[in-house]
């Protein structure tokens, strides 16, 4: 990594904790990075979020390059869930219209075999066809990107379950209150976006 790729990385990063600190995340071209979401076979990953775009990457982690992840991207309005637990890619589809620059809210639950998307108050979910439900491992799996992905993926692809994620468009619009319940925190909590690559964030209680 070059100085100046540094230099840009590390501005996104912190651009992202300050936004976050102000009560939402801004994205236009950007990403932000957060802890580790623990899914195991149990948990919840959500979000508010709103645009002006009907397409885009909102979120994505994945187990470190095997099979197992999770990518939600807005397609012409409508949100879609793509996730692998092992036996091959799924599709879950909830919502529409969600480009109308207001907040709408999106949940990714586990609850062993069946995953759920819901948006707003419509819901959509599917058992897995796999025999390993666990996600991944924590030691190994990626940070939760929100936006879109960190380009230094580029030149290591192998390192991503779906590299097709890395040519995703980048959401455009803000987030707020993503929040997570796993096997490391089984109590909701509001997640903070990562300012050290090198460690993980301080996590803080949802209010």
């Amino acid at each position: 990594m070059t100085v100046t790729t540094a230099a840009a990385v590390m501005t996104v990063w912190w651009l992202a904790a300050i936004l976050c600190v102000a009560g939402g995340l801004t994205l236009d071209g950007t990403y932000g990075q957060f802890r580790k979401w623990n899914a195991g076979l149990n948990g919840t990953l959500e979000m508010e979020f709103k645009t002006r775009s009907p397409s885009g990457l909102l979120m994505y982690t994945d187990d470190g390059g095997t099979y197992d992840f999770f990518e939600l991207k807005l397609v012409e309005g409508t949100m879609r869930l793509r996730y692998n637990l092992g036996a091959g890619a799924q599709i879950l589809m909830a919502g529409h219209d969600l480009y109308d620059g207001r907040w709408h809210r999106v949940a990714v639950e586990r609850r062993g075999r069946v995953t759920a998307l819901t948006v707003d108050n419509a819901t959509s979910t599917a058992p897995s066809a796999g025999k390993e439900l666990q996600f991944g491992r924590l030691a190994s799996n990626s940070a939760v990107y929100v936006g879109g992905m960190p380009g230094w993926y580029n030149g290591r692809l192998t390192r991503l379950a779906l590299p097709s994620v890395i040519f995703e468009p980048r959401f455009s619009g803000s987030v707020r209150n993503l929040i997570y319940t796993d096997e490391s925190f089984p109590y909701p909590r509001r997640q903070t976006a990562v300012t050290d690559p090198g460690r993980q964030p301080e996590v803080i209680l949802n209010a």
